[in-house]
């Protein structure tokens, strides 16, 4: 397809080209804007990253390292009889704690069931997991920051970021004074921010949190009262 070929050597040109004078507006000006120049600074990294993310997405496996070392018997008895008996192949219940201790190499286990595992142990609803948004377009949240889940849908889940910068308008945002797991300090949820992202999107070499269940009803009565659907 040499058509499809040169259009796309010349759409790279054009975008390189692009890149460049977005970069020359600033530099040409002296003194340096330090925020204009600092924002091109991240948009070059993250255009960078998405095309890495972008490249790798096909072969994207979820990473066994991820797998935790331990079950506590409240997750364990909330899942179905079929993702128990997952829990039961590689993980042994400590008579004194309750807890289920994993007694498995992780790289033995299958990818098949380490995806299983994930999905129902860390990305689970009112889980907090570090998410990159990348670069956004005006008020777009932008950046990496933790993420409450809301919905696994396998391959996507539907997270509310979260900000510890004081909302200008609290009646749409949900104040969570925990996460467990993460620095103390406050955070909130706007429910106008909701959004699905793809699993590529999660750093899960960063430490995963979670949140209590009054914090999801407060967030689901906060939708309904503002007709979200």
């Amino acid at each position: 397809m040499p058509g499809l070929l040169d259009d796309t050597e010349d759409n790279l040109k054009k975008c390189q080209n692009t890149l460049q004078k977005f970069l020359d507006d600033i530099t040409a000006n002296a003194p340096l804007d330090d925020e204009s120049l600092k924002l091109r600074n991240e948009y070059f990294k993250w255009t960078d990253l998405k095309t890495k993310l972008i490249s790798n997405e096909e072969n994207y496996i979820l990473p066994y390292n991820v797998l935790p070392n331990k079950v506590s018997e409240y997750i364990y008895n909330y899942l179905y009889q079929d993702k128990r008996d997952i829990v039961d192949k590689y993980y042994k219940k400590d008579k004194t704690t309750g807890e289920y201790i994993i007694n498995a190499n992780k790289k033995s286990i299958p990818v098949n069931d380490v995806e299983l595992l994930i999905h129902n142990l860390i990305l689970r609803r009112g889980n907090v997991v570090w998410v990159n948004f990348g670069f956004n377009i005006g008020c777009e949240f932008r950046g990496k920051h933790p993420a409450l889940i809301l919905k696994n849908t396998k391959d996507t889940i539907i997270v509310i970021p979260l900000s510890s910068q004081s909302p200008n308008n609290p009646d749409i945002n949900v104040k969570i004074d925990i996460v467990y797991g993460l620095p103390q300090i406050i955070r909130w949820g706007n429910i106008f921010r909701i959004v699905p992202i793809s699993l590529i999107r999660i750093d899960f070499d960063s430490p995963i949190g979670s949140v209590k269940n009054y914090v999801l009803k407060e967030i689901s009565d906060k939708i309904k009262i503002h007709g979200i659907k």
